[in-house]
């Protein structure tokens, strides 16, 4: 079985003011959390991202995925890394989670079965497709849903088998959408 981390970086963080995911977490770019927790599980990493933000990754070890149309959101992403890269499962995970870590991508992995497309953490009732596995299986779903211009990752999400995982935690979730998000006294290098 074949998994693929896929980092989702090609958004225009309008919220934030600038592109987030090269903010400064811990003395390193915050895009790269994800990265070192999908290589600390021996994955191959692929970023999801735009021409305008490709340049300032600085990363040797990974593939990037440019978007041919940028700005069209997670599933037209998604759907556009699974139609370049063959992989069995991507284990998608957006690039403005500072608290993603090796053990919650293990731990997820653990969760998958031959009978489910993809594996949903929950946390408090709240459904987190930004930090998920998708099997290749749903490739086609996707590609409907946006198709009929269903551009939520729900809508992906009723179309196949889905495995719920209730994971009781909402910091691994937690994601930096303006500058305010930030928790008080984690923000690494831009306190």
């Amino acid at each position: 079985m074949n998994i693929t981390g896929v980092i989702l970086a090609g958004g225009k963080s309008s919220r934030y003011g600038k592109p987030k995911m090269f903010e400064r977490f811990r003395g390193r770019p915050l895009y790269k959390v994800a990265v070192d927790a999908f290589e600390k599980n021996a994955l191959p990493v692929v970023i999801a991202t735009n021409e305008t933000l490709l340049s300032h990754f600085s990363d040797e070890n990974v593939t990037f995925i440019t978007e041919q149309t940028p700005h069209e959101g997670p599933l037209y992403a998604l759907t556009h890394v699974m139609e370049q890269v063959e992989s069995d499962w991507y284990f998608v995970v957006a690039a403005d989670m500072p608290f993603i870590d090796a053990a919650f991508i293990a731990t997820l992995c653990r969760q998958i079965t031959a009978n489910c497309d993809a594996v949903i953490p929950t946390s408090n009732d709240n459904w987190q497709p930004l930090a998920a596995l998708y099997h290749r299986r749903a490739l086609e779903q996707a590609k409907q849903a946006l198709f009929d211009n269903q551009r939520s990752m729900r809508a992906l999400l009723h179309q196949v088998r889905v495995s719920f995982v209730e994971m009781n935690d909402t910091t691994t979730f937690l994601n930096i959408n303006a500058v305010e998000d930030w928790p008080q006294g984690d923000k690494g290098d831009n306190k």
